[in-house]
């Protein structure tokens, strides 16, 4: 068979544009080689229950190999853009956020921040050299990273307690259903003989995160339609919340399942389930897709080949390879950020005696119940005025700490095994607005009111943490403070309009008291 002078010498001319994408390749491995071992879990070696149950905590390592997979997968159409004309119009925006993130990771030490740099300066690259073409073959592997990307602290408290009320609610409900009597108070269900805690990891997120992105991964290894993807991921997230149902069942059900062994080999078994289900539903998407058509990722890798231009593909790999030797260069010279030493002091010193409040015994705190919300300093003591009790909860942060928050809707309750009444938002003093609950612990209810100060709206919140301004010169004064007052009620309005009035003369007569919000600045 006759060969093609054409693409002969074309290949011949383009290997020097190929070694120079190896070391193009290599010196970005070493810009960003903080990745390679990043550990976003808590301290100490991760148990099998951490990897498939930890709330926010992710497994860098586990989705860098599989996107390198994805990219393998892809690798002849990725090789097939390359000799297509570069667009830097479409690469400068890429590479300039690139640029721009990797400085500010490393100056506030934020390897999350890191890894965004890092899908932006690849698809930068990509659109540089080749153009469109070649960021588009490469966009659905780069962008799987994400799921690396840990969500941040507030963000996650405000999405896994209701999930734990909800799969509690479901559970019971489910239990009741078939015949085994059980009763449901927030996040604890009570059976005949015990008593079951859906604590943070029973939430179902970690199950959501994992089999959401095998989903993702299997469409993009096995390329599908946009609505297989869509149908896929739902189905996904719909097994996700099956396979936790049916372990909170399990720990019902079946009391020697608590044992941390049993438990870990148990998630672990109901994970595996829940991975093959969700292949089974792709197999069978697939099999309805009609025959002969064409997915999308599935084509020619040779058909749509562009021109080659070597020399300002060289070109464009030294710009790079330039611009990556000063990212280096950045990352070992450039100062690091660090907090100055009054950022962490703070002060919760509540007198003896408000108004005509006594201060009366300490309370503890459900720690197995707060989870992952943070807590630098504490306060929990009871105040009597003769028959009457208030409680007074003050928590403090230093927003030192990314990957945990103050801010939580758990702050409205004492503890586990409270059933929320209702709630609504309410103006304590002239300027001082919160949130009031009422609660149902057995034949005991409450009415509390809390409040935060030194903090902005969630979505505010949000983008601060992502960002890291708290962990940078960018911090706002001193930390966070959360305060909640409960008090004792009986279920009649006389009652809880008096319990309303308690609280808010209580809370002027504390107010002043207060450490101010920029304590610690």
């Amino acid at each position: 068979m006759a060969r093609n002078p054409h693409r002969c010498s074309s290949h011949g001319r383009s290997r020097p544009f190929a070694a120079s994408l190896i070391a193009l390749g290599l010196l970005a491995g070493l810009a960003y080689r903080s990745l390679l071992l990043w550990d976003p879990s808590e301290p100490g070696l991760p148990d099998p229950e951490w990897f498939f149950f930890s709330v926010s905590d992710t497994a860098p390592q586990v989705v860098f190999a599989i996107a390198a997979l994805l990219l393998y997968r892809r690798r002849r159409r990725i090789l097939g853009a390359v000799a297509s004309a570069g667009s830097p119009l479409a690469a400068l925006p890429l590479l300039g956020t690139g640029l721009a993130l990797y400085l500010w990771a490393h100056y506030v030490d934020a390897t999350d921040l890191l890894l965004v740099s890092f899908l932006g300066f690849c698809l930068g690259s990509a659109a540089l050299l080749s153009g469109t073409r070649l960021a588009g073959e490469m966009a659905f592997p780069i962008l799987f990273l994400a799921f690396a990307i840990p969500i941040p602290g507030v963000l996650t408290n405000h999405i896994v307690f209701p999930l734990q009320l909800w799969n509690a609610e479901l559970s019971a409900q489910l239990l009741n259903a078939v015949g085994v009597p059980v009763l449901q108070e927030g996040d604890l269900i009570y059976s005949a003989n015990r008593s079951v805690e859906i604590i943070e990891t029973c939430s179902g997120i970690r199950s959501i995160l994992m089999l959401t992105m095998l989903a993702v991964a299997l469409v993009c290894y096995f390329p599908a339609r946009r609505l297989h993807l869509a149908l896929l991921v739902a189905s996904a997230v719909a097994i996700a919340c099956c396979v936790n149902i049916a372990r909170i069942l399990a720990l019902v059900l079946y009391p020697g399942s608590e044992e941390p062994a049993t438990h870990a080999l148990q998630g672990a078994a109901l994970f595996l389930g829940g991975s093959v289900a969700v292949c089974v539903v792709d197999a069978l998407l697939r099999s309805r897709e009609e025959s002969g058509s064409t997915p999308s990722g599935v084509g020619d890798p040779e058909a749509a080949m562009g021109q080659s231009d070597p020399a300002g593909g060289i070109a464009r790999v030294m710009a790079l390879a330039l611009l990556l030797a000063s990212m280096l260069g950045a990352s070992i010279w450039m100062p690091r950020w660090t907090p100055p030493d009054s950022a962490r002091s703070a002060r919760i010193d509540l007198p003896r005696e408000i108004g005509d409040w006594k201060i009366g015994e300490g309370l503890p705190l459900d720690w197995r119940y707060l989870g992952s919300v943070r807590l630098q300093k504490r306060f929990h003591r009871r105040y009597r005025r003769g028959d009457e009790a208030v409680s007074v909860f003050i928590g403090y942060d230093d927003r030192l700490e990314r990957s945990r928050s103050l801010l939580s809707p758990k702050h409205a309750l004492p503890g586990a095994g409270w059933h929320i009444e209702g709630r609504a938002p309410i103006e304590l003093l002239p300027g001082l607005r919160g949130l009031s609950v009422s609660a149902r612990s057995g034949r005991t209810r409450i009415l509390s009111c809390h409040w935060y100060e030194g903090a902005t709206a969630l979505p505010l919140e949000v983008l601060r943490a992502w960002l890291a301004t708290d962990q940078s010169p960018l911090r706002r004064p001193g930390g966070a403070w959360v305060v909640r007052l409960g008090t004792e009620v009986a279920p009649t309005r006389e009652a809880r309009e008096a319990a309303e009035a308690r609280l808010a003369s209580f809370a002027e007569l504390l107010r002043p008291n207060l450490p101010p919000s920029e304590e610690g600045s």
